[in-house]
């Protein structure tokens, strides 16, 4: 034990090391430690009024990239607690050998002074007991170890490290109380000097990879490199990391000198996002590429001499952008219900309805007769439904809505039944003579619809009606 701890103390006044690196890849390191427990008997984690008990430790660690170093740490000495020993009013002291093998992640790069890191893996801890006045079951036990630590460069070779383990022991006995709640716990302060060591092989270039393994010698001061000494491209563009000047360029793009995607029109969005590939110098364009069409008709705004026009002319305007009239009436095809007759405004670009066909369909109001109660045409109307089926024939444009109404005699429902039938009737007895089916609606509105008062005999006979009315559909 003496002669462990005379070597410990020379190697501490060595002095204190530096992190290892590829040129320094071995690492030795002395420390003194100061151990505390937490398990059945109490915490003493961070509790800097518990008694001391600490451990002398070597370390033997090993450089395998940047990002990580392997070590063994292997430490002799004593481990308890005094404090709250309420279960068997003893103090709880050992001697113990503690070894552990961990990985150990470093946050940041070697070229920083001060590098946090941290730690974990599989270790060893064997206890025995101290003296016969202190409780301790003697026996050696696998334990999980994790910590954090940081490396302090003071040169390049030496440094100064602090490590906080925490060991996880997988039994509750060592402590002499078994049964209880908690498995014994350790926690390890460490703090020492550390020297890095290597014979030294030649880089040239001093990018941080020898020059029997680098494939880019001669690669400028300065510039990060990967495992092969080349500069690093995360882009995988063809252009290095410090040349590039669009980084971050998807995988596969073809770039320029600068490594930034190539826009061949120059309208500032590159070709590989380019919906519009071609588009005219000086011309705006939006996200995809594709010159601005504002009023979305699909007129570009530097080709559309008609800006602004309404969302419902999209698809009726010319080439220009401008709404097209085809039957040149004045009525734009979008609001045009019959864009290929000419016609007037006040019916929608609609030829207007003679006065001719108004008068007949008045004429026609009382004019078209059924049997008392019931859809069957009289003979004595046929005479109007053939001038009305004249009407539609001379007419091809013409839509006709046909609505039968009735007065109040009678039941709503049956009334409303018996209208639609002699709508329908009528629109039955026009398509026999000729008019096509598809041009007509029938509507019934039983006694909804009055234009009279329906408690005389005149009004009963007006509301009694078949209405018809011309529609234009586009």
């Amino acid at each position: 034990m003496k002669k462990i701890l005379v070597l410990i103390s020379s190697v501490l006044m060595l002095g204190t090391a530096t992190a290892q690196t590829y040129e320094n890849p071995w690492t030795i390191g002395a420390y003194g430690v100061k151990t505390e427990y937490n398990g059945d008997l109490g915490n003493r984690f961070f509790d800097v009024k518990a008694s001391m008990y600490g451990l002398g430790a070597l370390s033997f660690s090993h450089y395998l990239n940047r990002y990580f170093d392997v070590t063994l740490y292997a430490g002799i000495g004593t481990y308890g607690s005094k404090n709250d020993c309420s279960n068997s009013g003893l103090e709880f002291k050992s001697n113990m050998i503690y070894v552990d093998l961990t990985a150990k992640y470093k946050i940041l790069p070697e070229n920083y002074a001060f590098r946090p890191f941290v730690y974990a893996g599989p270790g060893f801890r064997s206890l025995t007991e101290f003296d016969k006045k202190t409780k301790c079951v003697e026996g050696s036990d696998i334990v999980a170890t994790a910590g954090v630590g940081c490396d302090v460069s003071l040169t390049e070779h030496w440094g100064l490290r602090y490590m906080c383990g925490y060991g996880y022991a997988f039994n509750d006995e060592r402590d002499g109380y078994d049964g209880g709640d908690y498995n014994d716990q350790q926690l390890l302060h460490s703090l020492g000097v550390t020297y890095s060591f290597a014979l030294k092989p030649r880089d040239k270039d001093k990018d941080g990879v020898i020059d029997k393994l680098d494939q880019c010698l001669g690669t400028p001061a300065g510039v990060q490199v990967d495992e092969k000494g080349c500069p690093l491209d995360g882009d995988k563009d063809g252009v290095a990391d410090y040349l590039d000047k669009c980084p971050g360029t998807p995988e596969g793009v073809s770039v320029d000198t600068l490594g930034c995607p190539l826009d061949g029109d120059k309208d500032g969005v590159a070709d590989y996002l380019d919906q519009c590939s071609e588009t005219p110098e000086g011309v705006m364009v939006d996200e995809k590429g594709c010159p601005l069409d504002t009023d979305n008709d699909g007129v570009a705004d530097y080709l559309d001499k008609c800006p602004g026009t309404p969302a419902a002319a999209k698809n009726f305007i010319d080439a220009t952008g401008c709404p097209l009239d085809s039957d040149n009436d004045g009525v734009f095809d979008y609001e045009d219900v019959c864009p290929n007759e000419a016609g007037v405004k006040a019916n929608n670009g609609c030829p207007e309805v003679k006065e001719a066909v108004k008068q007949l369909f008045n004429k026609a109001l009382n004019g078209i007769e059924f049997q008392s109660g019931k859809a069957t045409i009289k003979k004595t109307s046929f005479g109007i439904l053939d001038d009305i089926v004249k009407v539609m024939n001379e007419n091809p444009s013409y839509n006709l809505s046909i609505k039968g109404h009735t007065d109040n005699a009678g039941k709503a429902d049956k009334n409303q039944k018996l209208s639609e039938d002699r709508a329908n009737a009528v629109k039955d007895y026009m398509v026999k003579k000729g008019v096509d089916g598809k041009r007509m609606t029938a509507q019934g509105f039983g006694q909804d619809k009055p234009v009279a008062s329906n408690s005389t005999k005149a009004g009963k006979a007006k509301n009694r009606r078949v209405e018809f009315e011309v529609v234009f559909l586009r």
